[in-house]
């Protein structure tokens, strides 16, 4: 990973200084250490592994702001560095001379994992149906609320990037000409996963009643009214993160900038889920998501290169045909499904957050069928082009005869890292700049 590594950094010249030495020492460590940083968000991403390296712990340690990539190719200019941390972008407080550009990216990483972190901290922490949260003073359009105050600490995080950082305004192929085609396509993925995650919390599972965008509609159900356009404005969010999440994969794909982690994937996963959703119920973004089936293939061709390195790409992928299949039939007959809700399919609900390896298709298939069963029987009827266009739908019926059952599972939102027998190493052999 690029974005992560010291390989910019060039031997000792010959005729360098002690001081010219202790700068790129300094540099090395300052870049490994928030290097750990990132990726102790990347392995918590709020679940129950608590961080091992918490931001009241840097501050305490006095750890220095991360280096641009001048700085971090000439040597920091030390006397910039006193201030650590209160120059940080994270802080709140910080006040923002400039905004930052790509040679700052780093700096943009480390902040805007510590975002996702607390993105997820919400999700996971039981989001809206956490104790008080549906209370007036608690809906996401209330300016003090935790949904509200989290996505304002995102917005500013973005509002304090150059407009040169933005997707997709600006092409993956534009950066990867100068070398920063990884840490655009993060930067980029961060936000959208952010904003995704943020809005899908409060769109309904499964919206069979419903003509226009609208919050949830299984209990609880939140106790304020909401202001007038907020749910089509949060519905434009929300698709547009999951369009420009696909969008942004494909076209680094294209141009020989994809990147295979475990973080890139499960943005994929996420945004094919929600592509896949509006694709089935287009009404939930007034039509909006025009392109929802191919940003759909584009998320689904990602994820079959993804499980080629890790095994965590098959559950991914049965969870999304478990989910095809399950919206084909709410639409092609929505008066079967009237009045279900995410309470039917608890499991496939859970899977949709899911990082470990974990396969539980047989559960799902089993909530499917049970749905059927509670319904009055209904002769299906005829497919049309329409509702049966997507590809994912044609294996189903024989979808996943064996199971695999993981004996290591270590509560509801353990670890998503998989084994080192999980990776197929062979990918990355003869490889100049392994991911």
């Amino acid at each position: 990973m690029q974005a992560l590594n010291s390989s910019r950094i060039a031997p000792y010249p010959l005729d360098s200084t002690p001081n010219q030495r202790e700068a790129v020492s300094f540099a090395i460590e300052n870049r490994t250490t928030w290097a750990c940083f990132i990726l102790d968000r990347m392995v918590s991403s709020g679940t129950y592994n608590p961080p091992m390296l918490p931001w009241s712990e840097m501050e305490k340690l006095k750890v220095f702001r991360p280096l641009s990539a001048v700085e971090f190719a000439f040597g920091p200019d030390l006397v910039s560095q006193m201030n650590g941390n209160e120059n940080n972008l994270s802080t709140p407080q910080r006040e923002q001379t400039a905004l930052f550009d790509i040679t700052q990216s780093f700096e943009v990483l480390v902040s805007g994992f510590d975002i996702w972190a607390q993105v997820m901290t919400f999700i996971y922490n039981d989001g809206r149906r956490a104790p008080g949260m549906c209370a007036p003073q608690n809906c996401p359009w209330a300016s003090e609320s935790p949904w509200s105050k989290t996505r304002h600490h995102l917005q500013t995080w973005r509002a304090n990037q150059h407009h040169r950082l933005y997707y997709p305004d600006n092409s993956v192929l534009a950066h990867t000409t100068l070398g920063y085609g990884e840490s655009f396509t993060y930067l980029n993925l961060l936000y959208s996963i952010c904003t995704l995650m943020l809005h899908r919390e409060y769109f309904p599972f499964m919206p069979t009643g419903l003509t226009a965008p609208r919050g949830p509609i299984d209990p609880p159900t939140l106790e304020g009214e909401s202001p007038e356009g907020w749910w089509e404005a949060s519905a434009f969010e929300l698709f547009g993160a999951a369009e420009n999440i696909a969008c942004l994969l494909h076209e680094a794909s294209e141009c020989g900038a994809e990147i295979i982690s475990p973080f890139v994937g499960f943005c994929a996963f996420s945004a094919a889920y929600m592509n896949l959703y509006v694709f089935r119920f287009p009404q939930m973004n007034l039509s909006r998501s025009q392109n929802a089936e191919r940003n759909l293939a584009y998320c689904m061709a990602y994820l079959e290169n993804f499980r080629q390195v890790w095994t965590l790409g098959d559950s991914w992928l049965a969870t999304i045909k478990n989910a095809s299949l399950l919206y084909q039939r709410a639409t092609s007959d929505r008066s079967r499904y009237q009045g279900k809700s995410r309470a039917d399919f608890d499991v496939l609900h859970q899977s949709i957050h899911e990082f470990r390896v974990v396969d539980r298709s047989d559960q799902h298939l089993q909530e499917i069928e049970g749905a059927e069963r509670e319904a009055v029987p209904v002769p299906t009827p005829a497919t049309n082009a329409g509702t049966d266009s997507l590809d994912l739908d044609m294996p189903l019926n024989n979808l996943l005869t064996e199971v695999s059952t993981y004996a290591h599972e270590q509560g509801m939102w353990s670890h998503w890292w998989g084994s080192l027998d999980d990776i197929n190493m062979s990918v990355f052999q003869d490889q100049d700049n392994p991911v």
